[in-house]
């Protein structure tokens, strides 16, 4: 097939690039806390380097709709009162503030991506609303409409920076756990205009977790929020600080359901915009494949219940046999049973403390913090966008990274995310005694709370900054924005993270 070299919109002196800011969530549990620090930088942008074209890109997740009170899978009738319920929440209003004022500065321009907590953005209905708060409504300066741009059909966002090309995508496009359907996004726009009934929206994984599992239990214990709910060791996490999960049949089936559509998922490819179909005999069982039609209810429950039944069967078998929650980390088998090895060392009255431990040193095996890991996210997209391509930015892991490609000479970056993280010290999670205290504290904690214990929550706060150093030279890298005694600055404090595009 004959390649198509497609030329970038948007040609910049200056590029950065922002992700997974997860606006939304009632007051107690919001997992952004930098307010001062985003509209510190938006103001900062609008400002600074006034002769230079610079572009702000929000790489996904803007708005969080998922964190919202009565969060469903899809919401199209209700999106805009959440999305104006967030905007003029006390913790986020004056980031929504700062929108126009960056948006009214000559040579300068917002771009927005979709990403996979953020899907209603792309209904006409709410995409207005969002021009309406991004430009200042009625108090819109002249020129702000023509500065803003939304991406909100999953193609990504490609620029130029010094004749370099750079592509923003948001990193679910390669995520088993969160493909969107942006075709089944149109369909329902355009059922809802011309007032034929919607069919049901039908969730992928990760959002199934999010709403069915994560949302109950983070009432009790707010710190839930703070992990990616598609890591393996998350399930075992809240069945460790939910024991009720044990009891509640209803619960477990929805836990095995999200289990079981991982593994399947594991083994077959999602059709997405970077996906290539395959076969018919590599799918998975309609029931857990999201990508198809759904079976009936009543059907789906009952497979659920078998399957969770068997599950836990599965996992008193390796019990009974000595295998540890460590070595059901590995592999498939693994991704099948983490949460039910929880669910049995519950059922057993082991501590939970111990249980929490264990799954929280797994969660931070599989979340590394080194900026140069290749998670599945960067070898994934490295691998399929082509090699051209002298920078990819992604994010929607939570996690920053900075590397050179090796599917071509380019580089690969993670925005990482400005919602808060836990982090545990290794020592820490190697002492059961000490880690019972941090134990107590999570049980315990609000997200102030949090924020206030020793070394427990980081706000990163990252940017990705692409910018011509010279005629001929450009620099990528990544730097984190702090603001002290109300004065917001990029601090490139990771000089590992910078690289010449060459």
């Amino acid at each position: 097939m004959e390649k198509t070299a497609v030329q970038p919109i948007h040609h910049v002196d200056r590029l950065y690039v922002i992700s997974d800011l997860h606006l939304g969530g009632p007051p107690g549990f919001q997992i952004f806390g930098s307010t001062e620090e985003l509209a510190g930088l938006i103001r900062l942008l609008a400002d600074q380097d006034p002769d230079d074209e610079v572009a702000l890109v929000i790489n996904g997740d803007f708005v969080d709709f998922l964190a919202e009170e009565n969060a469903t899978y899809f919401d199209p009738h209700g999106a805009i009162h959440k999305l104006e319920r967030i905007a003029n929440d006390d913790t986020f209003r004056a980031v929504f503030k700062a929108f126009p004022y960056f948006l009214g500065k000559e040579r300068r321009r917002l771009i927005v991506n979709l990403g996979n907590h953020d899907l209603e953005l792309a209904l006409p209905w709410v995409r207005e609303r969002l021009v309406q708060l991004l430009t200042g409504e009625q108090s819109a300066l002249p020129g702000a409409h023509s500065r803003l741009y939304l991406v909100f059909d999953g193609s990504g966002v490609l620029c130029s920076v010094g004749g370099r090309s750079v592509l923003c995508l948001h990193g679910n496009e390669v995520d088993r756990w969160n493909p969107a359907n942006f075709e089944r996004i149109r369909e329902i726009a355009r059922d809802v205009q011309i007032g034929r009934a919607v069919e049901p929206w039908i969730p992928n994984a990760g959002s199934k977790m999010v709403i069915d599992v994560m949302n109950p239990v983070k009432r009790e214990f707010p710190f839930v929020d703070l992990l990616k709910p598609e890591q393996a060791a998350v399930a075992p996490t809240l069945a460790a600080c939910a024991p009720q999960l044990v009891g509640e049949l209803d619960r477990a089936k929805k836990l095995a359901a999200v289990a079981l559509t991982r593994v399947w998922a594991g083994v077959r490819k999602p059709d997405g915009m970077l996906g290539v179909p395959q076969p018919e005999d590599a799918a998975a069982p309609a029931a857990f494949d999201t990508a198809r039609a759904p079976v009936a209810m009543a059907a789906r429950s009952r497979q659920a219940a078998h399957q969770a039944h068997e599950l836990l069967l599965m996992a008193d078998d390796r019990a009974r046999r000595g295998v540890t929650a460590n070595d059901l980390v590995a592999g498939v088998e693994g991704l099948q049973l983490d949460a039910f090895g929880a669910l049995v060392k519950w059922s057993r009255k082991e501590s939970p403390s111990e249980v929490l431990r264990e799954a929280l040193e797994n969660l931070d095996r599989d979340r590394s913090f080194e900026i140069g890991e290749r998670d599945d996210t960067a070898q994934q997209l490295d691998a399929e966008v082509s090699p051209d391509i002298d920078v990819i930015v992604a994010g929607h892991t939570h996690l920053e990274r900075a590397m050179r490609r090796r599917n071509g000479r380019g580089c690969y970056f993670n925005s990482g995310t400005w919602a808060r993280l836990i982090r545990i010290k290794a020592e820490v999670r190697a002492d059961p005694q000490r880690f019972a205290q941090v134990f107590a504290a999570l049980r315990r904690g609000t997200m102030a709370d949090l924020d206030n214990a020793e070394d427990l929550v980081i706000k990163s706060c990252t940017v990705v900054v692409v910018w011509r150093d010279a005629p001929d030279s450009v620099k990528a890298e990544l730097r984190h924005v702090k603001t002290v005694d109300g004065k917001t600055a990029l601090d490139a404090d990771l000089a590992a993270s910078r690289m010449e595009i060459r």
